[in-house]
């Protein structure tokens, strides 16, 4: 039996699919939309691998590589950065720069 109090516990609660926390999440990470599939109609939950890798970081206080994660995500829908054209490599860094640091404020914010 678990108490009140397990840490594990309430970690589990905190990455369940309707936690408040897990919805404002994937606001941001819709918003980011990695490859322009929600931009494009795709649903809601579309994202929600990547709301919830990020949210593990978070919760391991995992910085870094968080920032790794938005970079690299887009292998997942088939697209390397690394083979991005230079004339969108300065776009694709500002997005990533505004997402992660959009990440750590609400982060910082929430995390009480």
């Amino acid at each position: 039996m678990e108490s009140e109090d397990d840490p594990k516990e309430n970690h589990e609660i905190k990455i369940a699919k309707d936690s408040k926390t897990f919805l404002e999440l994937r606001e941001i990470v819709n918003k980011f939309d990695p490859v322009n599939l929600v931009e494009h109609g795709a649903p809601d939950d579309e994202h929600d691998r990547l709301t919830t890798e990020l949210l593990m970081l978070l919760f391991q206080e995992s910085m870094d590589e968080m920032r790794d994660l938005l970079i690299n995500c887009s292998i997942w829908y088939g697209y390397d950065p690394n083979d991005m054209k230079e004339e969108f490599r300065e776009r694709f860094n500002k997005k990533i720069d505004r997402t992660h640091n959009e990440i750590l404020n609400w982060y910082a914010k929430n995390k009480n």
